[in-house]
């Protein structure tokens, strides 16, 4: 069956002068995906650390608010945003921030902040994934904090 194939096709079976520019493509190509996943993962993984530190410096202001006893829920809230808003300024290049749910009770004397960062994906693109959304809760009691 092989012999009735033209010469050309043969000859192209047999050539090997080129293979090793394939596999240098091929690695190249894996190179690069691997890079772009590593990058996005390394986005993720920073959007997650500012998130939480945000949400934990956030609560732990609120409770110290909270314990002082003057504020009303409003100004303990604003005193919550504000150190949010300051602790997740670095994370705002690597993606999109939320505004945090602030949640004051006064009856068990905590502070509860929840916020949601999302970061747009690049080569999780190829794979059906936009975004990945990162989620933080914090929730600190007065009488834990000094």
């Amino acid at each position: 069956m092989f012999k009735r194939w033209p010469a050309g096709i043969l000859s192209f079976e047999r050539d090997e002068r080129h293979s090793s520019s394939v596999l240098f493509i091929s690695m190249i190509l894996s190179l690069l995906l691997a890079a772009g996943a590593a990058l996005d993962y390394a986005r993720v993984a920073n959007m997650r650390d500012v998130i939480d530190t945000a949400v934990q410096s956030a609560s732990e202001a609120g409770a110290k608010a909270l314990q002082d006893g003057t504020l009303g829920d409003e100004a303990v809230k604003t005193v919550v945003l504000s150190h949010f808003d300051k602790k997740a300024a670095v994370a705002r290049h690597v993606g999109t921030i939320d505004p945090p749910a602030i949640r004051v009770d006064r009856a068990t004397a905590s502070v509860r902040v929840d916020a949601t960062g999302v970061v747009a994906m690049t080569v999780g693109r190829l794979i059906g994934m936009d975004e990945v959304a990162v989620p933080a809760t914090s929730a600190v009691n007065s009488a834990d904090v000094r």
